[in-house]
């Protein structure tokens, strides 16, 4: 039911104004807005096919569940309210050279709109979920949805997903760790040995480096 609601939600938001383009001064501008995030100007490509121009969640950890978005700047005065943009409906976002791809990994989980935090052979992704505040409502406290997956002490959980070419992203745990992410680097057969035997430098902590050193290495 919940999920439904938001899906409902997102669709009428959506069908507000189209967005137009800021004076150039604001394109590279980051400005706080919903959940005191920071906003910046970028573009979502919807899954309709349509592009849609806004202030977008500058974030380098993904967005969970909605995508708030502001058609003016959230500073903007009279106050800007910001608009909230079911996640199914998106196909990737680009704000300030950060890219953003929804996954859906497995039929059985939500889909997500994941930061790739590494480019090449393989990718990586990632969604950084906090648990949404509490606000006050008339039947009590309720989570606030629709807020950027964003880093907060004690309460955020990230979920890293691998991707080679255009195969199925896998979630990538500290207990599939060792077993899963070899067969990504297996033309590099000293680094997944490495991975695999949990050596210094190639575990589950160093997963963006081992990827990293994967993408950059030389190629015969």
């Amino acid at each position: 039911m919940l999920v439904t609601t938001l899906l409902v939600v997102g669709a009428q938001l959506l069908s507000g104004p189209v967005p137009t383009a800021p004076p150039a001064s604001d394109t590279t501008r980051l400005v706080r807005g919903f959940m005191n995030q920071q906003f910046a100007w970028g573009t979502l490509v919807l899954r309709d096919g349509r592009r849609l121009q806004a202030y977008l969640p500058a974030t380098t950890t993904g967005v969970d569940m909605m995508v708030p978005y502001y058609v003016l700047p959230p500073d903007a005065q009279p106050k800007s309210k910001p608009k909230l943009l079911a996640i199914n409906k998106v196909k990737c976002m680009r704000v300030q050279g950060q890219y953003s791809e929804l996954l859906t990994p497995d039929k059985n989980e939500m889909p997500r709109l994941a930061a790739r935090r590494q480019a090449g052979a393989v990718e990586l992704f990632l969604v950084q979920m906090t648990a949404p505040p509490l606000v006050a409502t008339y039947l009590g406290s309720a989570p606030v949805l629709g807020a950027p997956a964003t880093s907060a002490p004690g309460t955020a959980v990230a979920s890293w997903y691998l991707r080679r070419g255009t195969g199925v992203p896998l979630l990538i745990t500290p207990e599939n760790f060792t077993s899963q992410v070899p067969a990504f680097l297996a033309d590099d057969k000293e680094l997944a040995a490495k991975v695999a035997a949990g050596a210094p430098g190639c575990r589950f902590a160093d997963l963006e480096a081992i990827i990293q050193r994967y993408n950059q290495r030389p190629r015969r």
